[in-house]
């Protein structure tokens, strides 16, 4: 979990109103039981890579093509979860008679979690992952699963459905349930409200809730409790003195970034039912040798 500082007249006027928040009623999630798990927590997985780890959510399980049967998994995480899985060396290229720069990115693997009566971790499944698409400055990463089974729990992404009707809204004070790998636990869920909306952290915005987040959060989920729905990615929190993290003044990508990013990157097939997964990526392909070939 990453770490930003701010102001303590500030840290104090927040930490007032989420006080104030809870005074006037505790938290409770719109849902229970079955649907509550579901829902919220058995998405969420861990990812490691060599002794460092974090979370992630499944946010698709779907047919590539209906002629292989083979399903395309994909897993939503923070960039800083699996940073160390990407290397870039310069290396000396001998047809262009000097050092070019060379990425190379490791296996990281997803740990899809058990559950007996509901509640109870029992173990996991283990599966290796690739890194596909990842931006460092918007610290995001979409991994796909090397299995080619359909997961039986994802997301639900809030607003999915078609591009061009997109419906994402939700106020302060509108209760949210983060689910991460806290301290390479299994997937814990802590609930709270939004608190903040565009908070601008590197010129770059971001939400808050009260939902207290704990390292290994990063790269879980956020959601809007009543719905159930995917809101965001937990990415930041609160500091203050030499170090002491505020837990419930935890930040989180919305996930008008997040559709953004994807469909920049030609993964908008993820959240718009509209799109094939086949001619995204054949369009992506495209002009990234289009790129190749203008640098030639």
């Amino acid at each position: 979990m990453k770490l930003f500082k701010k102001t303590l007249p500030v840290i104090i006027l927040v930490i007032v109103l989420v006080a104030a928040s809870l005074i006037t009623g505790n938290a409770f999630a719109a849902m229970e039981g079955i649907e509550a798990h579901e829902k919220y927590i058995y998405p969420v997985v861990r990812i490691t890579q060599g002794p460092y780890g974090g979370s992630g959510t499944i946010i698709y399980s779907k047919l590539d093509t209906k002629e292989n049967w083979k399903y395309s998994t994909y897993i939503l995480t923070n960039h800083h979860v699996i940073a160390d899985a990407i290397k870039i060396e310069e290396k000396w290229d001998s047809d262009l008679a000097k050092e070019v720069k060379k990425e190379k990115r490791s296996i990281v693997y997803v740990e899809i979690f058990k559950y007996r009566n509901l509640s109870t971790p029992v173990g996991t499944l283990k599966v290796e992952a690739d890194i596909v698409i990842y931006n460092a400055d918007e610290d995001m990463a979409l991994i796909k699963l090397r299995s080619e089974d359909q997961a039986k729990y994802v997301a639900k992404l809030m607003g999915g459905g078609s591009d061009s009707g997109l419906d994402i809204a939700y106020n302060v004070m509108d209760e949210t349930v983060a689910v991460g790998c806290s301290l390479g636990f299994p997937p814990l869920p802590t609930v709270g409200h939004i608190t903040r909306k565009d908070f601008q952290v590197d010129s770059l915005p971001f939400d808050m809730s009260s939902s207290q987040i704990i390292y290994g959060n990063s790269g879980g989920a956020m959601f809007l409790a009543e719905t159930g729905e995917l809101i965001g990615i937990p990415s930041l929190l609160a500091i203050v003195g030499w170090g002491t993290p505020i837990t419930h003044m935890g930040l989180f990508i919305p996930i008008e970034r997040i559709y953004d990013w994807l469909e920049e990157e030609h993964y908008n097939f993820i959240y718009d039912n509209s799109k094939n997964e086949k001619e995204c990526l054949e369009l992506r392909k495209k002009e990234i040798d289009a790129k190749k070939k203008e640098k030639q």
